[in-house]
């Protein structure tokens, strides 16, 4: 049963979509803008704009840091929303909690930068990242949208012979842009953060005349053989949580290494609300554990 303090929540969120107007992409980001102000960063967490690879990113850098490789952090937004800094909250808790430095690209939106730009520019920080460390592993994030960027990046490292991450977790991912599941459908009264016609309206302004199954934008139909280990972490009230759970399966059926967790009663990347909800938090250390493990 979900907290006091999340029902609570997802009841705002209910009463807020029956009063909402018809879609509208400029008010969409600046609603994903204004959440971003919402939940305070954590103290401890220095946040610093920087260029890498010639991609703007954003490096979070707790006071009290190693000097190890830091965390690649791919946001979400449904490719044409949010930013590194709607984020900087969530990934300052990572940051916090490990230790570590998280570097969140702040890459190109479509429509205005349809597939493969954001792709591109995650590859580019990815390899200076790696160039820049080459001795040490590399852990990627990707939640929601970022998600499919982030097996995207596996997917082009892998046609090309290079270095896969250490652990690459997805929270929450959209990896499937045909919107063909049927928890897309079977969760619509449930899920209090996704809706799936918005949903189709940013699949198309991605993906700018490109396939729903193209293996690389959409990775739900690539073949997954050779990428690195995967953490997924769904949700059993998401309209995308279908695309979590297959694409994990595939994955352990193609040989790769994938931990599947699936939170009860809760929606689409309700991890957001780290220092809000418990479920929350709790969800940040397990991501954190998860990680620790892998970097040792």
């Amino acid at each position: 049963m979900a907290s006091r303090e999340a029902e609570r929540l997802w009841q705002t969120f209910r009463e807020a979509r029956a009063v909402a107007p018809p879609f509208d992409l400029a008010r969409e980001r600046e609603l994903a803008g204004q959440a971003g102000e919402v939940i305070p960063p954590p103290f401890g967490v220095n946040y610093a704009p920087a260029t890498l690879a010639g991609v703007p990113v954003l490096r979070i850098d707790p006071d009290k840091g190693l000097s190890d490789a830091p965390i690649l952090w791919i946001h979400g937004g449904a490719f044409t929303l949010m930013s590194a800094r709607t984020i900087r909250h969530w990934a300052g808790y990572l940051a916090l909690e490990l230790r570590r430095s998280v570097v969140v690209p702040d890459y190109s939106l479509a429509p205005e930068n349809p597939y493969p730009t954001a792709l591109d520019e995650i590859v580019s920080v990815y390899r200076a990242l790696i160039a820049a460390y080459p001795e040490e592993p590399i852990v990627v994030v990707g939640e929601s949208a970022g998600g499919a960027l982030a097996v995207g990046l596996q997917l082009r490292l892998r046609g090309s012979g290079g270095r896969q991450p250490a652990l690459t977790v997805l929270i929450s991912p959209w990896l499937d842009l045909t919107l063909s599941n049927a928890s897309i459908s079977d969760n619509a009264g449930v899920d209090v953060i996704l809706d799936a016609a918005a949903l189709r309206f940013h699949a198309v302004a991605y993906l700018d005349g490109a396939s729903p199954t193209h293996p690389i934008a959409s990775p739900a139909h690539a073949e997954l053989a050779g990428l690195g280990d995967l953490a997924v972490m769904a949700a059993e009230f998401d309209l995308l949580v279908d695309d979590a759970i297959r694409f994990a399966r595939r994955g352990a059926t193609a040989g790769v290494d994938v931990e599947l967790e699936i939170a009860a009663e809760m929606p689409h990347c309700y991890q957001f609300f780290v220092g809000v909800i418990p479920e929350a938090d709790a969800a940040l250390s397990r991501i954190a554990e998860r990680i620790r493990g892998r970097l040792g």
